[in-house]
């Protein structure tokens, strides 16, 4: 069964003006043709025989539609982990928030991962596990809003270099930057993006500063598959290998939406 977001090893089968069928894992699909490398690019149309990477968009659809562009496959990369997580830990009934990306994304100086925004088009922002917050836009508590922790992290974290607290090797490279999107109740360890010129938001690395202390830990993944780790009891990071004695069994499974917290 072909599942969205997931990637095959396809091979077409016919071609037509409008695009490619192909087939991957015994299933038919579809590659519109504007869905393949050829329609921007001076790469060779698709012809039959031909064998590619390309992700499912919608696996609902007969015959179920695919992407070969590099784009769709870095952003469904991200993206494989939010379904998951929301079997595991579902969302408010009233979703998540809608946000104005564009202005975000600005204040910031920098595009934001698709998993993250669908993240809080979903849940919003709040607290997975009982311990762990999702920081979103224009959060009513400064301590929870996305722009507003970006700036006040950044000067927080050049005070302590500035006074000898090691940097982590990750950061040793010029131009790479931290944005934060979790934060952690009690123990205040704060989870960061880590942003290197060049590299697509879907591949950035996730990194945690503890909250206490001079030790940073990255992990290659993206923040909804941290979180999805995380709730699961699956994480490989020191400080949630033993979820079971840190969070309250009853809220594992639990998300808590900001909107309810602060009474909006």
């Amino acid at each position: 069964m072909l599942a969205d977001h997931h990637e095959y090893d396809v091979v077409v089968t016919a071609v037509a003006p409008v695009g490619a069928a192909v087939l991957a894992d015994g299933f038919e699909g579809f590659v519109d043709q504007a869905k393949h490398p050829s329609w921007r690019s001076d790469v060779p149309r698709p012809a039959v025989g031909d064998r590619m990477r390309a992700v499912v968009l919608d696996a609902t659809r007969t015959p179920a539609r695919f992407s070969a562009l590099p784009c769709d496959i870095r952003i469904a990369r991200g993206l494989r982990h939010t379904r998951p997580l929301e079997r595991l830990c579902p969302p408010p009934p009233d979703g998540g928030r809608d946000v104005e990306w564009a202005a975000i994304e600005e204040a910031l100086g920098v595009a934001l991962p698709a998993d993250y925004k669908r993240l809080v088009r979903t849940y919003g922002g709040g607290v997975f596990a009982g311990l762990l917050w999702l920081l979103e836009p224009d959060c009513p508590d400064a301590m929870y809003d996305l722009v507003a922790q970006t700036a006040e992290r950044a000067e927080d974290l050049a005070d302590l270099w500035a006074i000898g607290e090691p940097k982590p090797s990750e950061l040793a490279a010029g131009d790479v930057r931290l944005v934060p999107w979790g934060y952690v109740e009690g123990a205040g360890h704060v989870l960061y993006w880590l942003v290197r010129p060049g590299v697509e938001p879907e591949e950035w690395t996730v990194i945690l500063n503890e909250g206490r202390g001079p030790l940073w830990e990255a992990h290659a993944m993206s923040c909804s598959r941290f979180l999805h780790d995380v709730v699961a009891g699956t994480s490989t990071s020191y400080y949630f290998e033993d979820i079971d004695d840190i969070a309250d069994p009853e809220e594992r499974t639990v998300f808590r939406p900001s909107s309810r917290i602060f009474g909006q």
